[in-house]
């Protein structure tokens, strides 16, 4: 039950971000397809950039048209590049996907790290990595890697060392908030009767990990972990801004200076879509962990 009424609720946010990007160009004050075909095109013109973005249509026929296109996975044609959306940001997805999983690797590595250190500094540590935002700390170390580290690339692809700069810039705010929860369940877990009660007993400390530490504090540490996804597919794309990276970043960011409305709509019903399947996850592994909340 629990699991269906997870899935509902992931088709209706899906449905609502899909209902809004198709509504929302035909509430603004200015013509979209006027915006995307230039200041100095004719009316034939605008007529027909009108007609690619199926704002020709009345509102429901425009709806229907575009739920048979996703039905058969298509996302509409691009008007910068002229080729399927979907073949695009298919191109740019397995970069966004490597540096989101390496920052999120390093972001719990990093957690834990913060969590089992001293109290004091610990919550110190934890309060300079939340308050350090990509748009700075991006920034700061391409400065300083450009300046004293020339091995290091700062911008591309360009081997496994490429991921080093731009992973760590997502990953150290993620982690401090982390952390900041995983102290608090720690200190709490601690001092519960029933893990005194296995040390006393002299049940091993993996098997106290494993059976009663882990399972306590993974759910707090996961529900945050989950809810970060979504701020790190925002991060995202600052990221692979500073450092060049050609992911979905990137395209949605030329897609936004170029006008191009179906690309901007298809990158950003992705990025729900890729919000909400992590969010399932993220439950299901909450459950797969804590028999309490299943």
């Amino acid at each position: 039950m629990r699991a269906f009424l997870a899935a509902c609720r992931a088709f209706a946010t899906l449905v609502g971000v899909w209902l809004f990007i198709q509504v929302l160009p035909r509430l603004l004050p200015e013509d979209p397809a006027r915006i995307a075909a230039g200041e100095w095109a004719g009316e034939a013109e605008v007529a027909a950039f009108r007609k690619l973005m199926g704002l020709d249509l009345p509102v429901l026929q425009a709806l229907g048209a575009s739920a048979r296109e996703l039905l058969h996975g298509r996302l509409g044609t691009s008007l910068r590049f002229n080729r399927p959306v979907a073949d695009i940001l298919l191109g740019g997805l397995p970069v966004s996907l490597r540096l989101a999983c390496f920052a999120l690797l390093l972001s719990m590595l990093l957690a834990w790290l913060l969590a089992a250190g001293r109290r004091g500094r610990g919550r110190t540590l934890q309060a300079a990595a939340i308050a350090s935002p990509v748009y700075v700390l991006g920034p700061l170390l391409l400065w300083a890697v450009a300046q004293h580290v020339p091995g290091l690339p700062v911008a591309g692809v360009q081997g496994w060392a490429s991921w080093i700069l731009p992973s760590f810039t997502l990953a150290v705010p993620l982690a401090g908030h982390q952390a900041r929860v995983l102290s608090a369940q720690l200190e709490e877990v601690r001092e519960s009767p029933g893990l005194r009660w296995w040390r006393a007993s002299g049940v091993p400390p993996g098997l106290r990990w494993r059976a009663w530490l882990l399972p306590a504090v993974s759910g707090p540490w996961l529900t945050v972990l989950g809810l970060q996804l979504g701020g790190l597919l925002g991060g995202a794309v600052l990221a692979e801004a500073i450092f060049a990276l050609p992911g979905l970043g990137q395209i949605l960011l030329g897609g936004l200076a170029s006008r191009d409305l179906p690309l901007v709509q298809g990158a950003v019903l992705w990025g729900a879509g890729a919000y909400v399947a992590t969010q399932l996850g993220v439950e299901w592994l909450q459950g797969l962990l804590d028999p309490r909340v299943r």
